[in-house]
């Protein structure tokens, strides 16, 4: 068996790369929790087929619950105040009324409108955090080519979309209200989502093959995982379970992005903050356990409300804090306000060394 030299000059190059690759944090951390997501859930998807409820729900909705209930922590921002003030329809008033929309609707027995907006609300969640992500490595690349974000942008929801409705067939709620409206619009919507998702692609190719800065590995990896993130969707049957397969790595990204901007926005800080949340920010050991009991609490409610006859009101509950969720995260992290560019942005441009790059909008 040959042996590797790994001080030939190939391999010093590729450790070089990887070194001083544009990382978000370390190869380390992006690699795991960022490009290779999906590999930090392996576990919880064992347990789906191996039929483990408590690592397979439990395991779901811990990091589920985690993940929204981490976008409550941008309201305890000092500096964020007087901002949600400013804006407080958008803030308070609205979560409201997207409470009271919902149960009006599951009041009124049209159930299959709620799911139906989740899945493609998610589709829309997803994809866009995807393209938030990826901008920060094409930030670190150097490149500020409005053109390029726009079109990896469309192509990232176009191609997440088309493989989202691939078995779109098996979803019972979404499948049942296309059907509703016509025995041929699942098809129809197939069509229409790889047409443009094959013009998108073409289109980012071109743009791509045109691009005067090199693409460097980080930013060429996210791309890659980026397009192929709704992958679960082409050898999943199920459509539920392939979501519930493309979600938990989700959860898992931006579990990690809220982490490593608090750390280093709040890690050393005496004040901005509450005290718990600079200490969370600070203290791995003290973080996880707090998360692990805020989702796995939501497991234990699960199997109360099952127990008792009220499995349909946990899921009213998790369709609402999802939707909850999604809606204050479009809010949060809107990176068009200047007040998020300037609170957001420097800690996630920030290179781990501490120098901060120009800002360049992720969204």
């Amino acid at each position: 068996m040959s042996s590797i030299n790994m001080t030939s000059e190939g391999t010093i190059g590729i450790r070089a790369r990887l070194e001083r690759g544009g990382w978000i944090q370390s190869a380390g951390f992006d690699g795991l929790l960022l490009i290779f997501a999906p590999l930090v859930t392996l576990p919880i998807m064992a347990g789906i087929y191996l039929r483990i409820p408590a690592l397979a729900i439990g395991g779901f909705l811990t990091l589920a619950f985690a993940h929204y209930f981490s976008t409550v922590v941008f309201y305890f921002w000092d500096e964020n105040r007087e901002y949600y003030r400013a804006r407080w329809l958008a803030f308070f008033v609205g979560p409201l009324f997207l409470a009271a929309g919902v149960l009006a609707i599951l009041s009124l027995g049209v159930p299959l409108i709620i799911p139906v907006i989740l899945f493609f609300w998610n589709i829309w969640h997803v994809a866009r955090q995807n393209c938030g992500i990826l901008s920060i490595y094409r930030s670190r690349a150097g490149v500020s080519d409005q053109r390029q974000k726009i079109v990896a942008n469309r192509t990232i929801i176009a191609v997440s979309t088309f493989l989202a409705v691939w078995n779109i067939d098996t979803h019972p709620d979404v499948a049942g209200l296309f059907g509703l409206v016509s025995d041929s619009l699942t098809r129809v919507v197939k069509i229409v989502a790889g047409v443009a998702a094959a013009t998108f692609a073409m289109q980012l190719a071109l743009t791509l093959l045109r691009r005067r800065e090199p693409m460097g590995i980080p930013e060429g990896l996210f791309l890659a995982a980026s397009l192929l993130f709704f992958y679960p969707y082409l050898f999943l049957y199920n459509s539920e379970i392939a979501t519930v397969a493309m979600l938990l790595p989700h959860y898992v990204q931006y579990l990690a992005l809220v982490w490593l901007l608090h750390r280093r926005k709040f890690g050393g800080a005496v004040d901005g903050a509450p005290m718990v949340l600079r200490q969370l920010s600070s203290n791995l050991w003290l973080l996880i356990p707090v998360l692990f009991v805020i989702g796995f609490s939501f497991y234990l409610l699960r199997d109360v409300s099952v127990g008792q006859g009220y499995g349909s009101v946990f899921a009213a509950i998790y369709l609402l804090v999802a939707l909850e969720h999604f809606y204050l995260d479009g809010l949060i992290w809107s990176f068009r306000r200047p007040h998020v560019r300037q609170t957001i942005l420097p800690f996630l441009l920030r290179r781990p060394s501490g120098a901060s790059p120009a800002l360049v909008s992720p969204k």
